[in-house]
């Protein structure tokens, strides 16, 4: 673990010149109040092939436009540049060419990930947009999709908000005493002991009691959560405007969390950054440059390994007591295995009066929850005794009528820990 100390000192230097960015966030407001007249319970988007559809068209999904307003207040001129993020479940299988259009100006496709092709999906895009596609003011955000080769070209907004990129010298930073503002997370391993880093914020002084939480992202070779068809990248998504599935979040100075990658693959390059939040600017938050250079280094007589199954139905899903399958061959003895984890993401459609909802090699474990329609990420340690050497069997079982338990891409993976083999 030497080696990793060693990384993060260098990693240190070479970024020490960059800076972070400052972004303020502008969410999407139901409500006429907020000129969004209530349509749905969701915000929906519909092909414009559901108006004329016999069986949907009366149905109170299809009445909605796809049409959102959010409200900004930014001199245009001082913004470095602006984003749309998305909190998108991916829409019915099938359904073709999402996109998006800013105030009439600029259309960009939303990423795909795998709906075209008949998998259930969600996504978690931030589409860079020009300055000038905004207005300061009322922003009207247009949403479509194609019906495709799906019988309902469809997907939900269940989040978005627009991000203004601030100037450094932007008039509220330097009002606020933030202009300059500099933060890089410090990562340092934890030995002996644990296989974990012990993640820290480097701030200046005097500026943490300002901070109200620092959440920290990591960039390394892991299960795909939040569905952009990439293990390697940064991970983690946000759930109801919340963040979910990052490495962690801390309140207090000196800002400490610990990152346990005990079950993460020996690996390079792998890196950590950090999203400060302010007590008295709560819309503002500060991205601080990714600490690079990183490293989990090789164990002794342990490997790591994740397995995803190579033959997902599409789309993989269950409803009306019809069960669906797939397999996940795993190339161990499970004599050897040490611990397991399965991971798996889900829209939660309900699992109805089914008892056992989801089972490997047909022992029932606890996936589903309590059939609110949304995306759920479970991280399950499961007994290494019900594995089996070659092929394992997944099953997801819902008698609900219309949606009922489908498993979002990448679909389940189950990362073993294991004692390597002795060469003979």
């Amino acid at each position: 673990m030497r080696a990793l100390v060693l990384a993060c000192v260098l990693a240190a230097c070479a970024r020490a010149a960059e800076t972070g960015r400052f972004c303020r966030s502008y969410w999407y407001e139901p409500g006429l109040e907020n000129g969004n007249p209530p349509v749905n319970t969701r915000f929906r988007v519909n092909s414009p092939e559901a108006a004329l559809h016999p069986s949907f068209k009366d149905r109170p999904e299809v009445r909605g436009n796809g049409m959102m307003l959010i409200r900004i207040d930014e001199d245009l001129t001082r913004l470095a540049g602006a984003e749309l993020y998305v909190e998108l479940w991916g829409g019915h299988p099938q359904t073709a060419a999402k996109r998006v259009t800013i105030n009439g100006r600029s259309t960009y496709p939303l990423p795909d990930a795998g709906t075209a092709a008949g998998h259930c999906t969600h996504a978690y895009p931030a589409v860079p947009l020009k300055i000038t596609d905004l207005v300061d003011g009322y922003n009207a955000i247009q949403f479509a999709c194609d019906q495709g080769k799906s019988f309902w070209g469809h997907f939900i907004v269940d989040n978005a908000r627009l991000d203004a990129i601030l100037r450094d010298d932007h008039p509220d930073l330097v009002k606020a005493g933030l202009s300059g503002f500099r933060a890089l997370p410090i990562v340092r391993s934890l030995t002996p002991g644990p296989e974990a880093f012990q993640i820290t914020l480097d701030v200046p002084a005097g500026r943490a009691a300002r901070i109200a939480r620092v959440q920290y992202q990591g960039f390394y070779d892991g299960y795909d959560e939040n569905g952009d068809g990439t293990t390697r990248d940064f991970h983690g998504m946000t759930k109801s405007r919340e963040p979910h599935a990052i490495l962690g979040t801390a309140a207090d100075p000196p800002f400490a969390i610990e990152w346990d990658v005990a079950m993460l693959p020996a690996q390079a390059d792998i890196a950590v950054r950090a999203i400060v939040r302010f007590e008295d600017l709560p819309a503002i938050r500060y991205e601080t440059p990714a600490l690079r250079g990183l490293a989990i280094p090789e164990r002794d007589g342990i490997r790591v390994t994740r397995y995803a199954s190579k033959d997902l139905p599409r789309p993989f899903w269950s409803r009306a007591g019809k069960p669906s399958q797939c397999v996940i061959g795993i190339d161990e003895d499970p004599a050897s295995i040490e611990a397991a984890d399965l991971h798996i993401v889900i829209w939660d459609g309900g699992r109805g009066k089914t008892e056992a909802p989801f089972t490997l090699n047909g022992h029932a474990l606890a996936i589903a929850g309590e059939g609110r329609h949304d995306v759920i990420y479970r991280t399950l340690r499961i007994d290494p005794t019900i594995l089996r050497h070659g092929e394992n069997q997944i099953t997801v079982l819902s008698d609900t009528e219309h949606h009922g338990i489908e498993v979002l891409l990448p679909g389940p993976a189950i990362v073993v820990r294991s004692r390597k083999r002795a060469v003979p």
